[in-house]
């Protein structure tokens, strides 16, 4: 028997079926795992002969290990899809419609209370599909529900709905509710108080966006989210009904928004919202100065101008900083984001203190540009050239005009050199410009040369620098 096969062993190469009963069926209640592992089993009992239509090919195929497979078929089992003849080797046959939901056996006794009470809520209907009687056996027994608590649930649907409510709504609502943690009866009973309070806030919401249709079960799981998951509070959600359009859906994407971008009070909603489109045009603006370009500036503004914004810095601070970034070469948005905290953390964020800070690197760019022509060199001016010349001037305690004498002494050299000769005279205490030039002329440094054909050869003699007396008295040690 192959690893995966039908239960009349039928074969067809060409595509496989995935018939109705089992969309609206099974379908709903299957996990993406158990979804995945059905759909690509369905493919290979369509080859039961192939020399893929094994367990290693599946395991491949989806990424998963052997015992995972062997759980999620497991599971597909106890749901009536299929049938595991063989655990070593592992053999799978698939059921066909007609099999499935008798294969599913439950208890009548165990249930009976139950159907009873289901059947209440339905005086003048019967509910014709005896599959979704198992549909909600199933659900109680795989999500651990109380059945009492289940009930409910329908009986609710009922009342919103009307006794033509489907059997699927009613699962579609348990699922939501079962996500949320809800399983007993006193969960249920705090649910359904809490939706009847919220009744109030949802007629304040619909007249504020126009909204004519009657409140549905999809608007209070709406206003839920809002406020239990998001954090939004009422003079929060009304604040952003002037976008919504007349829609639930709508108001919904439009708090989507606001929460992406740190809006949740009322002021930081509205303002958010009003200022949208400068940040939009501030992201259109900023990926313009860096060089680069988005086709849509959402998640720029999400990700970055939003929160640059939300920490102080206006659409003029970040316009410099990003013209700063593409002059030393850093054209992504993360590069900026690096710089933005730079600035952040040295509590540079206004826009004066940002130009300040520009209009003296523009000066001391200007100054090393000077240092560079003296010694020869018409490149421009580096991240590393700025990096030295700051620890020059603020960390070593030069003057520009110190700086500058020590270049004047090595034209044609590198600025490396400079960083060496400065070296030299912070070791000896020398900062003054005006002593630079007679402290080299008297300093003679004397590099002791050594050949092969003089005797003996000492070669680690050869690679000392040694300096005079002379000169050891002139420096500061």
């Amino acid at each position: 028997m192959p690893f995966c096969c039908f239960e009349d062993n039928s074969e067809n190469n060409s595509y496989i079926t995935v018939d109705n009963a089992f969309i609206t069926a099974f379908m709903p209640e299957l996990t993406e795992k158990e979804l995945k592992v059905y759909l690509y089993g369905l493919y290979m009992c369509a080859s039961p002969l192939s020399k893929d239509n094994t367990i290693e090919h599946i395991k491949d195929a989806l990424s998963l290990d052997e015992n995972e497979l062997i759980d999620i078929f497991s599971s597909l089992e106890v749901k009536g899809l299929v049938a595991i003849y063989s655990y070593e080797p592992l053999q799978v046959q698939y059921r066909r419609s007609q099999n499935r939901m008798a294969a599913k056996q439950y208890k009548k006794e165990k249930y009976a209370d139950f159907n009873i009470q289901l059947e209440s809520y339905f005086p003048n209907k019967t509910i014709v599909n005896p599959n979704q009687y198992i549909q909600y056996y199933d659900f109680i027994e795989t999500t651990n529900i109380q059945p009492e608590a289940l009930l409910m649930i329908i009986k609710h649907c009922v009342e919103m709905k009307g006794n033509t409510v489907s059997g699927n709504y009613i699962l579609q609502v348990a699922r939501s509710w079962v996500s949320d943690g809800i399983r007993s009866v006193e969960q249920v009973e705090e649910r359904i108080r809490q939706r009847e309070l919220n009744a109030g806030n949802l007629k304040e919401i619909a007249i504020a966006i126009g909204k004519t249709s009657q409140i549905s079960e999809e608007d209070k799981d709406l206003y839920t989210k809002w406020t239990d998951n998001w954090g939004f509070e009422m003079p929060a959600i009304i604040a952003a009904c002037k976008k919504s359009m007349k829609s639930m859906p709508k108001l919904d994407s439009v708090l989507d928004d606001c929460i992406k971008n740190g809006a949740i009070s009322a002021l930081e909603v509205e303002n958010y919202l009003k200022n949208k489109k400068k940040l939009t045009e501030n992201a259109i603006q900023v990926v313009k100065e860096l060089g680069t370009f988005y086709d849509n500036p959402a998640p720029v503004v999400e990700a970055y101008i939003s929160p640059w914004q939300q920490k102080g810095f206006s659409s003029d601070g970040l316009i410099m900083i990003a013209k700063y970034c593409f002059r030393n070469s850093l054209k992504r948005l993360s590069d900026m984001d690096n710089i933005v905290d730079q600035f952040f953390n040295a509590g540079t964020i206004s826009d004066e203190a940002i130009k300040s800070y520009f209009d003296s690197q523009a000066k001391a760019d200007e100054k090393i540009k000077a240092i560079l022509e003296v010694l020869g060199s018409s490149r421009v001016v580096t991240v590393n050239d700025r990096d030295m010349y700051n620890t020059w001037t603020s960390t070593w305690g030069f003057t520009y005009d110190t700086i500058y004498e020590v270049a004047k002494l090595n034209i044609g050299k590198t600025i490396g050199e400079v960083a060496r000769k400065l070296s030299i005279l912070k070791t000896a205490g020398i900062f003054n410009a005006d002593a630079v030039e007679t402290f080299f002329n008297n300093t003679k440094i004397k590099q002791t040369r050594f050949t092969e054909n003089d005797k003996p050869f000492d070669q680690d003699a050869a690679n000392k620098t040694t300096i005079s007396d002379e000169d050891l008295g002139n420096v500061e040690m």
